[in-house]
């Protein structure tokens, strides 16, 4: 078994759909690049957390997004 670890510091991931994941130690950065400049959202741990307890608050949600 791996030992946990955090990603690269602000090391890009591709997730497909043209979105593009890093972390900075402290949020989860989404980025989009489009020509007139790239579309970035910060998820603080705190939105992180929200998010994840508004898709858990809708079950048929949670399915569909958990590939189920």
């Amino acid at each position: 078994m791996t030992a946990p670890r955090l990603p690269e510091r602000n090391a890009e991931t591709y997730l497909g759909d043209g979105l593009y994941a890093s972390f900075d130690g402290f949020c989860v950065w989404l980025r989009t690049p489009r020509p007139e400049g790239d579309h970035r959202v910060a998820l603080e741990p705190e939105v992180w957390r929200a998010l994840r307890a508004w898709i858990d608050s809708h079950s048929l949600l949670k399915l569909h997004m958990e590939g189920k």
